[in-house]
């Protein structure tokens, strides 16, 4: 299912409030039956009954707590996602919405295929956990998993697939929709410590994969045969297999991995692929993202190893990836004669567009690796790789965003996206204010300051190349506070919807330009609860924005502390 289908299905389940379940592991009042919060089914295995009970067009809401499975020990059983069911994790348990829900990691619902309650503190006692945390049937991508952790999964058995997966498990044409999940301290025998794929093509989208043990091949994912898997927006750390610290990719011609970080992943074996093992045919991509310090004891490629496939690796920081005895020559980032572009590779490499200049992170040994202001990797890379369902960083924040003080050295039109999974952002796009009745006035970026002149009509706030889906706008007066929603609402949210829903003075009206947006405030007549009022000489306007992402449903970043406009 393409991007816009899969919105338009979310859409359906998720505004069916009628329709919504809710669960929580702590609670022991209530009728148990999931029609409320006070009623919520309960327990350990509360998240098992309600899905065993759900329905196409319903959504589940789940309380901070552990769930498992199963409470009578059976290793076979996991949780199991269903077509057109939304199952939403990290709720305090008084929410009406997954908008409300507090931040990621401050509630968090955990998925644990740990049976007997007994892995913790140190990780031992996985001989009665389950094979799989999830597992995945007959689901497509209104299957939904949303703000989980998933840990303990041991899939330490034999048939049926027991070998494999111990995160989540998809076999044979699911396609579920992952987001916001924490897998870590899953682990298999044979393929793919967080999860195995096989003939499959599920997204992952804003997840983390950390501290996964793959067993032979994949320390976070071996995917096999697959069909269009993605990852958007995920990070890869401290995962290991013998082949394949984090991604293994087996004969699978169209995985795409973007805006993604790898760090800390190790090969342990004799074939290698610290971050990346990628062979036996097919030709997926990798764009935007950061590879570093990743690790292959045993031969060379301790970045990606490609072995009999075609990928196309585009936009992508391949630094400090080391081989064996810490070699990290061009060869221990990326196998030799692969096909590299707009990228920087440590020791440089052959490829339109690469660089071989140091990326200049912020601070490596702590792991922060998003970009200083002298980086190389500033508007370096090629547009054409940046396609409209994948328009953020690993950040969260709008990809393509220009450097005024840097020169650009990519592809394609301005401005220019950023090597790597993170987006240089001083600013985020761009504000022109226009006096309207003679054309001038000042020109600034959204965190800049700009003066307007009071005799002018009215001004246009022209802001281009933000981030395709919905916005919000806030336009505060700092003398005599928020305007008026010009629609007849007296609330501080002065605009909000899609590019175009709104079109009048005071409100968006879409330029036509690709995620830019035109706000026309008439300085005679100023939207107020109280009736239209003039601006006045000497007064101050705040110009806020944020960004609503189409698919997590959310608000995601503000583009700006605000940028002040004084009339003159």
């Amino acid at each position: 299912m393409r991007l816009s289908s899969l919105v338009s299905a979310l859409l359906l389940v998720t505004t069916a409030a009628a329709q919504t379940v809710y669960v929580d592991a702590n609670l022991a009042t209530g009728a148990n039956d999931g029609t409320s919060w006070a009623d919520a089914y309960q327990g350990i295995d509360g998240l098992q009954a309600a899905l065993n009970a759900s329905a196409p067009g319903q959504s589940i809401f789940v309380a901070e707590g552990v769930y498992r499975p199963t409470a009578n020990g059976n290793r076979a059983l996991s949780f199991r996602l269903r077509t057109g069911v939304a199952v939403y994790g990290g709720f305090v348990g008084d929410e009406s919405s997954p908008d409300e829900r507090p931040a990621l990691g401050s509630a968090q619902s955990v998925l644990s295929a740990d049976l007997n309650g007994d892995d913790l503190p140190n990780m031992m006692n996985r001989g009665d956990n389950s094979y799989h945390v999830v597992r995945t049937q007959s689901t497509d991508a209104t299957a939904v998993l949303d703000g989980f952790t998933l840990r303990g999964g041991n899939a330490n058995g034999g048939g049926n697939s027991n070998d494999r997966g111990g995160g989540i498990l998809c076999l044979n044409g699911v396609t579920p929709t992952i987001r916001r999940c924490f897998f870590t301290d899953n682990r298999c025998t044979f393929g793919g410590g967080a999860g195995y794929i096989n003939g499959a093509g599920p997204t992952f989208v804003e997840c983390d994969f950390v501290g996964n043990v793959g067993g032979s091949f994949g320390g976070a994912f071996d995917i096999a045969t697959g069909g269009a898997v993605a990852f958007d927006r995920c990070t890869f750390l401290d995962n290991s297999a013998s082949r394949a610290g984090a991604l293994e990719i087996f004969a699978t011609a169209s995985v795409d991995v973007a805006n993604s970080v790898f760090i800390g992943n190790v090969a342990t074996g004799g074939q290698g692929g610290g971050a990346f093992w990628i062979g036996s045919g097919g030709s997926s991509t990798v764009r935007g993202c950061t590879i570093v310090a990743n690790r292959a004891n045993a031969q060379a490629a301790g970045g990606i190893r490609v072995q009999g496939a075609t990928p196309s690796i585009v936009n992508t920081i391949l630094w400090d990836n080391e081989g064996p005895g810490g070699a990290q020559g061009p060869n221990n980032q990326v196998t030799p004669g692969s096909n590299v572009r707009y990228s920087i590779v440590e020791g440089g490499f052959a490829g339109t567009g690469n660089l071989a200049a140091d990326p200049q992170f912020v601070d490596v040994v702590f792991g922060d690796l998003r970009l200083t202001a002298t980086s190389p990797a500033i508007d370096a890379g090629n547009n054409a790789a940046v396609s409209a369902g994948l328009a953020a960083d690993v950040d969260g924040g709008r990809r393509r965003v220009d450097d005024p003080a840097v020169a650009d050295t990519g592809a394609g039109a301005a401005p220019l996206v950023d090597i790597g999974a993170y987006e240089r952002t001083g600013f985020i796009g761009q504000v022109d204010c226009v006096a309207n009745s003679n054309s001038t006035g000042a020109r600034g970026r959204i965190d800049a300051r700009g003066s307007l002149d009071a005799a002018q009509n009215d001004v246009t706030l022209v802001a281009s190349d933000l981030p395709l889906n919905a916005f919000g706008f806030f336009l505060a007066s700092r003398s005599r506070g928020f305007v008026a929603n010009p629609g007849g609402s007296a609330g501080n949210l002065c605009l909000g919807g899609a590019i175009g829903r709104y079109v009048g003075p005071g409100q968006i009206q879409n330029t036509g330009t690709s995620g830019g947006f035109e706000l026309v405030i008439d300085l005679t007549a100023i939207p107020q609860p109280t009736g239209p009022v003039a601006a006045q000489a000497g007064e101050s306007w705040s110009f806020q924005a944020w960004h609503r992402d189409a698919v997590i449903g959310v608000p995601t970043s503000n583009f700006t502390d605000g940028v002040r406009l004084t009339l003159e």
